[in-house]
């Protein structure tokens, strides 16, 4: 594969309602980024092999270009993109290509369905664990969890094991010296 040709990178997209997340997954140097009302234009060189990267994303509706959040994390490059209209819907695409961007894909792990309670809570698509555990104490009596209806028998897995074959044959040879 020749370094001379250029190529898009690996780019992942979600969204809020007011804003956009881009990340780019190259680490590059020789860096040129661009923003407009209806565009990004992303150009650098790949570190270890001199890949070009190029690529512009024409969105969906307007952006806010003053506003853009960057930060450099080396391998992947973060983008916090304000929409213009702040309560805006969810667009149904990041671009207003017709054409499915083969380089393009949704970044699960910080997107939100349109709606959802939590959407203006931070980046990450799990339960908060610590919210979870502070309902399940904070129950009356009635409703907490019983374990009173498991038997205390003893396991089959809990009786005595054979003893492996080398041991059994170490035990021989002690008796036959």
């Amino acid at each position: 594969m020749s370094s001379e040709k250029i190529v898009p990178p690996p780019v992942k997209w979600a969204q809020r309602t007011d804003l956009l997340y881009v990340d780019i997954a190259a680490e590059c140097k020789d860096i040129d980024f661009k923003f407009t009302e209806d565009s990004m234009h992303f150009k650098g060189v790949d570190s270890s092999s001199n890949q070009k990267y190029d690529v512009t994303l024409n969105f969906f509706s307007k952006i806010n270009p003053e506003k853009i959040l960057t930060k450099n994390n080396s391998r992947v490059y973060e983008f916090v993109i304000y929409k213009k209209q702040e309560s805006a819907e969810y667009w149904p695409k990041l671009t207003n290509d017709k054409n499915k961007l083969h380089f393009l894909k949704v970044d699960f792990n910080k997107w939100k369905n349109e709606g959802s309670d939590d959407e203006n809570e931070g980046g990450g698509a799990g339960f908060d664990n610590l919210d979870l555990f502070s309902k399940l104490n904070s129950m009356d009596g009635s409703n907490k969890p019983s374990f009173d209806d498991f038997e205390d028998e003893e396991d089959s897995d809990d009786e005595d094991l054979p003893k492996l074959s080398s041991e059994q044959d170490d035990e021989e040879e002690k008796k036959t010296e």
